[in-house]
């Protein structure tokens, strides 16, 4: 250590230089002689302000500094270099060239004055060399599938601009968007793949590039009348086998096939050729065509875009698709010719089965075939555990899993992969009792965030966290953890009520790779609970209705049980109403355990007030018996007031109960078919007509009988006196038969609802 002592005799010129020594050195420490702070030892997150020095200086895409990579077996030799000049600073990173792949392996040969602080991150090491030149070998993994590409932020000096550029081998048209269209996904002026169109006379030339990657793969686009596939006319530039060519075709629904021949389609095939592992196709077509499935230019189409795989030289089904948002006019050339901008509506071929799982990785999934909705993934790495959440996401939703000690909700660890309208995040949260709350940050929980992105409608997140966490909301991962997985909608950016939630059937070791199973996500009790809604209201409750209303003057003035037929039939009806209705209110209590929101998609916000009018329902119906209990004498002249009240509640109870059960039927979470609903409707056209039917006879029974009218009441069941009662003339057909029809319909419709609603998966 150096001590200065500065008396009245030290020179002030001395100080001055001394001043001026201290301020280089601190000058050159901020220069980062060791390297790019962008440089990670965690991995290498696609963050790309990483690349953008701290150096208050900005970017010149101008500057002569490349990378240019070329592999062979595992071996990946990457070179990055300046021409006719040098660079000092450096940083390279190794990328998937599509995010849904996962980077694995590590630099085995590094240039001296040069460091890798991760299997995926290279930087200087010095400030003062001049480098013309610099070659790495990066090795991937054996098991890792997929291709990457480099990318790198290249700096002259400190004081000056620097570059960031790509190792991709297709350089982006710089006639995009001017003079031409183009379809593309580039990166710094180099491109993953490249369609563009321009027209010339009465022909138009599409000019296709895509990596090739590894296999055999094909590149499509598609002129269509919409945004999905089907009857769309398709251009397909394909390699097998090294050999690259052209071939059109149609998709007929779901199903696409080549043309047989090329033959009066205007379609000229100029270049197909494979260089530098890029495959490209060039042809021409003219504006209007004769051939009903090669579609006229003339007018503007959706452009779908597809890549896949080549099977036995045929095109396979596609592992990534896209669709334009608007309709294309392939024949602009003006620079007012906007770039096509790509989207994916969500299917579950974006979410392709993990071969490591079982093996190297523990999963848990929903998988059909070679698609799944859901995938997610751990794989213990040293003293990290490596999750993996992806989940096929539309509009604004969430995927997460919790870490309990049973399968019920309450005091887990969570974690959350967010898509709120394509915009990935990643939280930690706590499941306190039936509540979640998001943790305030992931300082101190020894969880990093790896990425986050959301790739033709596949929203994945992927973070590392420490096997052992010092914060008690993070559980270790030492012990075994029953696996829980919810998935449902956003509230602005929060976790809402999930709408599907499971559990596994055991618990997981995390630390070790295995493939879990899901409980079934049973639905019975709710099930049950709009069944016994059902049965109450759509049966019972119209058949009391429809007797207490139409039938007083029925079954000739008998009596069954001491009491009029009409009355014990009505009664009957309104208790099994009660019990049904209280039942029902019981059982879903049950089953959610306190009041909650209905979990609701877009354009269903209707089916909010599903509970609330189940509870205005259930108030109704204990209402109506308690009335009974305190109705006056049918001769008291104030029964008119229990008649009225009675009918407004017991009326009111039932088109609400009738609208309540619609509602029901479009929950999300019960995944019922649409036949349900439309069964419903059924039910409430016949209830109406069936009144309507009533009335009407009422009038006609009226008519016969102006000179009789009796009114004719309940009699208690101690009055056997009938001489007092006079009874209407009927039509020839008894009245009761159009109840029992009535009845025959009612039950009906009730067990055809709740066939469906059962068998319902």
């Amino acid at each position: 250590m150096l001590a200065f002592s500065v008396n009245s005799n030290f020179p002030r010129m001395s100080l001055n230089v001394l001043l001026v020594v201290m301020w280089a050195c601190i000058w050159r420490s901020l220069a980062f002689p060791t390297g790019s702070p962008g440089c990670r030892s965690s991995g290498a997150p696609t963050n790309d302000n990483d690349f953008v020095p701290s150096h208050g200086t900005s970017e010149d895409g101008n500057l002569p500094y490349f990378v240019n990579a070329s592999r062979s077996g595992n071996d990946w030799t990457v070179m990055v270099w300046a021409e006719n000049s040098y660079f000092k600073g450096f940083l390279l990173r190794v990328l998937p060239i599509f995010p849904s792949n996962t980077v694995a392996g590590s630099y085995v040969t590094m240039p001296s004055d040069t460091r890798n602080c991760s299997d995926t991150d290279a930087t200087h090491t010095s400030a003062d060399a001049n480098h013309t030149s610099l070659t790495f070998v990066w090795r991937q993994s054996s098991t890792m599938t997929g291709d990457v590409y480099f990318k790198a932020t290249i700096v002259h000096t400190k004081s000056t601009d620097y570059k960031i550029t790509t190792s991709l081998p297709i350089v982006q048209d710089p006639e995009c968007n001017s003079t031409k269209g183009c379809l593309s996904e580039c990166d710094n002026g180099t491109c993953r793949y490249q369609v563009t169109w321009k027209r010339n006379g009465d022909l138009v030339r599409f000019e296709f590039q895509e990596i090739l990657e590894s296999g055999n793969k094909y590149q499509a686009i598609g002129f269509s009348s919409d945004r999905t596939m089907g009857d769309d006319s398709v251009m397909v530039c394909k390699s097998n086998g090294g050999a690259v060519s052209f071939e059109l075709g149609y998709n007929s629904g779901k199903s696409y096939s080549a043309l047989a021949n090329s033959t009066n389609t205007g379609v000229d095939v100029i270049e197909t050729s494979q260089t530098d592992n890029v495959i490209k196709c060039v042809v021409q077509r003219t504006i209007n065509t004769t051939h009903a499935e090669v579609f006229n230019l003339s007018q503007p189409w959706y452009l779908l875009h597809a890549m896949g795989s080549v099977t036995g030289g045929f095109v396979g089904y596609h592992h990534t698709r896209t669709a334009s948002i608007t309709e294309v006019d392939f024949l602009t050339t003006e620079s007012a010719q906007p770039p096509v901008t790509s989207t994916t509506p969500p299917t579950t071929s974006g979410i392709s089965p993990d071969p490591e799982c079982g093996s190297s990785k523990g999963c848990q999934f929903s998988c059909n075939g070679g698609a799944c909705s859901y995938l997610i993934t751990w794989q213990k790495r040293d003293d990290l555990v490596r999750f993996e959440l992806m989940e096929m996401s539309s509009g604004s939703q969430y995927q997460a899993i919790a870490f309990s000690s049973d399968r019920k909700m309450g005091d887990d660890s969570v974690m959350a992969c967010k898509s709120n309208s394509g915009a990935v995040s990643f939280e930690l949260g706590y499941n306190s009792g039936k509540s979640y709350s998001a943790l305030a940050n992931l300082a101190g929980t020894g969880v990093n965030v790896i990425e986050t992105s959301q790739i033709s409608g596949r929203a994945r997140c992927v973070v590392e966290r420490t096997i052992n966490s010092t914060n008690l909301q993070v559980f270790s991962l030492t012990r075994n953890w029953f696996l829980l997985r919810a998935s449902g909608n956003l509230v602005g950016d929060s976790v809402a009520i999930h709408s599907t939630k499971a559990a596994s059937t055991a618990q997981v070791d995390f630390l070790s790779a295995s493939i879990v199973t899901a409980e079934t996500n049973d639905q019975l009790m709710a099930k049950l609970h709009g069944c016994f809604m059902m049965i109450a209201w759509v049966m019972f409750s119209s058949i009391g209705i429809v007797t207490a209303r139409y039938f007083k003057d029925g079954w000739s003035g008998k009596t069954l049980v001491g009491q009029k037929v009409w009355f014990q039939i009505h009664r009957t009806s309104m208790v099994l109403v009660f019990l049904f209705t209280v039942s029902a209110f019981v059982i879903i209590f049950v089953d959610v355990g306190e009041y909650r929101e209905v979990v609701v998609s877009d354009g269903k916000d209707y089916l909010r007030y599903h509970p609330i009018l189940g509870i205005v329902v259930m108030a109704l119906t204990l209402i109506n018996p308690i009335m009974s209990l305190f109705r006056c004498a049918p001769t008291d002249k104030k029964r008119i007031i229990f008649n009225v009240a009675h009918f407004i509640v017991g009326t009111g109870a039932h088109l609400l109960a009738a609208i309540t059960i619609l509602f029901g039927l479009n929950i999300d979470r019960l995944n019922i078919p649409t036949d349900a609903s439309y069964v419903m409707y059924a039910y409430m056209a016949v209830f109406v007509f069936i009144e309507i039917a009533f009335q009407l006879q009422a009038v006609y029974e009226k008519s016969l009988n102006s000179s009789t009218d009796v009114a004719i009441e309940m009699k208690d069941a101690d009055d056997k006196n009938e001489t007092g009662i006079q009874f209407e003339k009927r039509p020839v057909i008894r009245k009761e038969v159009f109840l029992y029809f009535h009845i025959l319909l009612m039950v009906a419709l009730c067990v055809a609802m709740i066939v469906i609603v059962m068998t319902a998966d």
